[in-house]
């Protein structure tokens, strides 16, 4: 993470971007772990439990990561305060009986680069390391103590003992240029290649990333359940993938409503056919919810390019055609000269149209109702539709009153 400027003492942004870097990277990591391990279900992945990113197997600390984000370009010294933090943390995790250095290895990851010599250069992911020239350097430099920022970190270092430092620097691995937060959302979509059409990546991965956000809140939010199992983001991206299939489309607002929902002012053509057939506002509530449900999906549907060409008309044509079909088989039981009996056929033919089936589905494994229902409201509001036989005259007249 980096600091905000002088002028903007009070910007958040920079912690804000910092922890997002946090969690994104997170994920990418978590997507290669998958392929990697043999079971997903006996890993677990954390943030901010035992460092900004941990894996454990078993219960026992695999791979433990400190991630520094930095907007600008810059070096990560030898006596850096992002070097040294992270020492500490480690050092002391050791120190506590937390962290095994002999089983876990420790991963810095930053944006910033590395000079060609000294500590952080000794420490650079390699295939082999000459641990006691790095223990000299750093050694060296935690015997200091001009430097008040580094102090507790320095001692923290100092307090292990040699074979433990020895452990420690031998499963150290700093990884200098790291990608930005940008350029990691690219390499989550390399990790899912195999996942999902090239054509829907981009919609695939920001619906992944909601969910994966969603999830660590949530165990973050927890007092006990700090981690996520990494079987659960393989069923994340199952449930995901199927959704993206060609019987089925995303789900994306089975939970949301509109901010302010004022039934009683509300005089939108929906509203008033509910009202003109004798509907309670706990039932227009509902509506006006599915209503917004359904417009939102749709829309987003179109925008991520996940419907075929013509598919949302001939959807609305069809429920069109369910509305007329039982229209048609219900008129004869009623009395249109009665006024009871016409609502009384509205709120039947609204009822069925409401039901949860097959027949009101836009793909066959798209099983949430909130888009059908949300869609007649959508006829409605347009006087394609109505339940109430005489609904385009009577909204007519109240049309009529109201400019009166």
């Amino acid at each position: 993470m980096f600091m905000a400027s002088k002028a903007n003492e009070f910007d958040a942004t920079a912690s804000m971007l910092g922890y997002l870097y946090q969690a994104r990277y997170a994920l990418f990591l978590s997507l290669q772990k998958i392929r990697d391990v043999q079971d997903p279900d006996e890993c677990f992945v954390s943030i901010e439990k035992l460092d900004d990113i941990a894996f454990e197997t078993g219960g026992n600390p695999a791979d433990i990561l400190q991630t520094k984000y930095h907007g600008t370009e810059g070096n990560l010294t030898d006596r850096s305060a992002d070097l040294w933090k992270t020492i500490r943390v480690w050092a002391e995790g050791i120190t506590k009986g937390g962290l095994d250095p002999a089983t876990t290895n420790f991963t810095l990851v930053t944006t910033q680069s590395a000079p060609e010599t000294g500590v952080v250069a000794a420490l650079l992911l390699a295939s082999s390391r000459d641990i006691k020239a790095a223990r000299n350097l750093l050694d060296g430099i935690a015997a200091e103590t001009s430097n008040a920022t580094n102090l507790p970190a320095y001692a923290a270092y100092n307090a292990l003992l040699d074979w433990q430092k020895d452990q420690l620097i031998g499963s150290i691995n700093i990884l200098c240029r790291s990608a930005s937060i940008l350029d990691v959302a690219d390499l989550i979509k390399k990790e899912l290649r195999t996942a999902i059409e090239k054509r829907h990546i981009d919609a695939f991965c920001t619906r992944l990333e909601g969910e994966w956000f969603k999830r660590f809140i949530s165990a973050m939010s927890s007092s006990d359940e700090k981690e996520v199992c990494l079987g659960e983001v393989v069923a994340i991206i199952d449930d995901l993938r199927s959704q993206f299939s060609l019987t089925n489309l995303t789900a994306d607002y089975t939970e949301a409503e509109p901010k302010d929902i004022d039934v009683d002012s509300d005089d939108r053509n929906f509203v008033e056919q509910l009202r003109i057939v004798g509907y309670t506002n706990m039932a227009i509530r509902v509506a006006i919810i599915n209503y917004y449900r359904a417009y939102e999906q749709r829309s987003r549907w179109s925008r991520d390019g996940l419907l075929k060409p013509g598919e949302l008309k001939a959807y609305l044509n069809k429920l069109q055609e369910e509305w007329e079909f039982h229209l048609s088989i219900m008129q004869p039981d009623f009395d249109f000269s009665k006024e009871e009996h016409c609502k009384k056929l509205g709120r039947g033919v609204y009822e069925k149209c409401q039901e949860d089936n097959t027949s009101n589905r836009i793909r066959k494994d798209f099983s949430h109702p909130y888009v059908a229902r949300g869609s007649y409201h959508t006829l409605a509001d347009e006087l394609k539709i109505g339940w109430h036989p005489n609904y385009q005259s009577l909204l007519q007249k109240q049309d009529k009153k109201g400019v009166a």
